[in-house]
């Protein structure tokens, strides 16, 4: 798991650093760079993916726009390279990321490392070894030459590789459902088995429903549809063929001739509830990501108890999560007391830097977070009006 991470030089985020649970909760008022926080932390991971061309970058959610408007731009600002650090137990992975053309960010680290042109040097010593004709002395030098490169360049390999294999962010996505690409069942993504609009859900159901192994699985994310009063079943038509994706959703009022719609017919919050149960109960989604206003078209009561499942759904899966909302009723699902649950107010300092501000327990409040927000107790409201 991520504890912690540490974002400087991006957009609005000059320095700062969130000391991460299992479950977070990212709240502030429009513009204060709630989403500048997530695309920082899927900038670091692609980095740590080593894929930092712009078509990668945008299937993860990030909003790529010209590098000068990536830096931040603010008036003492005059770094032109972003720093992304994660602390994964007791290690700390550092990208420190340029771009020098505009068509592509690279690790500066990994850069400087390329620059010194030693991997071709070993490959030219190699060379001059295979095919000398000299005498033996001056073989023997060209031999103790070679050792020494190849020596830096496995430590140099252990480097690359400390910095480009991070499992544990390189898969994260930040998901910002579309209710258009959730109603398209012949949608189907890049990113398997979800894309970041909702690509791709039915025809993964639709694996899931085939495959016996997966039964289980299925049963779990029907039961978590259960929050809609209205709901009772799903399955998928028989008979479908290769290129179909299609859902018979069941409604317990409906009459009994006429029990089953599909998913151009249903209500958008069953949509995205079968969204965001797949991408929690799914073995093959990231363990790590974010979802960017989780609180889309949900009543407030659902988002309340919506809150409570995803956060006992993501211990139990081993996910690890970061959503933003700007709905109090979402807080009011939120455990404090439980230390793996924990709520950051996003807000921007008298200069226009974004900060974050993490919001403990307190066995005194007798509010409900929502209320606590709302009334203005810990920010992250507008002040100009």
């Amino acid at each position: 798991m991520i504890k912690s991470v540490q974002i400087k030089n991006f957009k609005s985020v000059v320095d700062l650093s969130l000391d991460l649970g299992s479950f977070n909760v990212l709240i502030g008022e429009n513009g204060c760079g709630k989403s500048n926080i997530l695309e920082a932390i899927g900038f670091g991971a692609a980095a740590s993916a080593d894929k930092l061309d712009y078509e990668f970058l945008g299937s993860r959610g990030i909003r790529v726009t010209h590098p000068d408007f990536m830096y931040s731009a603010f008036k003492k600002a005059k770094e032109k390279s972003i720093l992304i650090s994660f602390l994964i137990g007791n290690r700390n992975y550092v990208y420190e990321l340029i771009n020098e053309n505009s068509r592509k960010w690279i690790d500066k680290n990994i850069e400087e490392i390329r620059k010194t042109g030693i991997f071709e040097k070993l490959e030219e010593t190699k060379n001059s070894i295979k095919n000398f004709n000299g005498d033996k002395n001056e073989i023997q030098d060209l031999k103790v030459a070679f050792n020494i490169l190849e020596n830096k360049v496995n430590e140099f390999k252990i480097v690359i590789n400390q910095i480009s294999n991070n499992q544990d962010t390189s898969s994260f996505i930040i998901y910002s459902p579309e209710q258009s690409s959730l109603r398209k069942f012949e949608e189907t993504t890049q990113i398997y088995p979800l894309g970041i609009k909702g690509e791709g859900l039915f025809q993964y159901l639709k694996e899931l429903a085939f495959d016996k192994k997966n039964i289980k699985l299925l049963n779990e994310i029907k039961q978590n549809l259960i929050l809609l009063d209205w709901y009772e079943d799903f399955d998928l038509p028989e008979n479908l063929m290769q290129n179909e994706f299609s859902l018979n959703i069941k409604d317990k009022y409906l009459n009994a001739n006429l029990q089953y719609f599909d998913q151009r017919s249903t209500n958008e919050g069953f949509l995205f509830l079968l969204f965001y149960s797949t991408l929690f109960i799914s073995k093959t989604t990231p363990s790590f990501f974010a979802i960017d206003n989780i609180d889309a078209s949900f009543n407030p009561k659902l988002c309340m108890q919506l809150i409570r499942n995803l956060a006992a759904l993501a211990k139990k899966h081993n996910k690890q999560v970061i959503l933003t909302t700007h709905n109090p009723a979402i807080l009011d699902g939120l455990n404090l007391k439980d230390d793996s649950q924990r709520l950051f107010v996003i807000s921007r300092n008298s200069e226009g830097h974004s900060r974050a501000e993490r919001i403990n327990y307190n066995e005194n409040r007798t509010m409900k977070l929502s209320e606590v927000w709302t009334k203005g107790f810990i920010g992250g409201l507008p002040s100009n009006f």
